[in-house]
């Protein structure tokens, strides 16, 4: 019997947050696993102070555009050439998530992503059932979706 390829089924663009910052991430769903692509990271800054807000957007025009070729370049590569495309890319095995949990829904969703060596608290723009579908396909026996703001 001849194996399907890997191919990437879909993917999740969001935020985690850091104990200081925030870490831009691409999550890459095949049918075999999950690719993760760490895009940036975000400093605390100032706060929300009004020198703050101008490093903050200094820090998104400087590397923002790097952010930018990145995503853009990850976009047209397959699962193997993904991981090779950066050092900091790495795979996380179906069989290493102990579960996933999706809340919210209004402007932002919120995924609980735990695997057996991490847990990854995130926070996406797209909205609540285009993630659990997107998840229901991949991990649907783990998947846990609750209504909790």
């Amino acid at each position: 019997m001849v194996e399907e390829p890997e191919r990437v089924l879909g993917e999740i663009s969001a935020f985690a947050r850091l104990a200081i910052g925030s870490e831009r991430l691409r999550f890459f769903f095949t049918n075999r696993r999950i690719i993760i692509a760490p895009l940036g990271k975000r400093g605390a800054g100032l706060g929300f102070s009004f020198l703050g807000k101008i490093g903050s957007g200094l820090e998104d025009l400087f590397k923002g555009g790097r952010e930018a070729l990145t995503k853009r370049g990850l976009e047209a590569l397959g699962p193997d050439e993904i991981l090779a495309a950066n050092k900091e890319n790495f795979p996380v095995s179906y069989g290493d998530v102990v579960s996933v949990d999706v809340f919210g829904g209004g402007t932002v969703t919120h995924i609980t992503l735990l695997t057996k060596d991490d847990k990854f608290e995130l926070s996406t723009s797209l909205k609540r059932d285009g993630v659990v579908a997107l998840l229901e396909k991949v991990l649907h026996d783990k998947l846990t979706v609750s209504q909790r703001a």
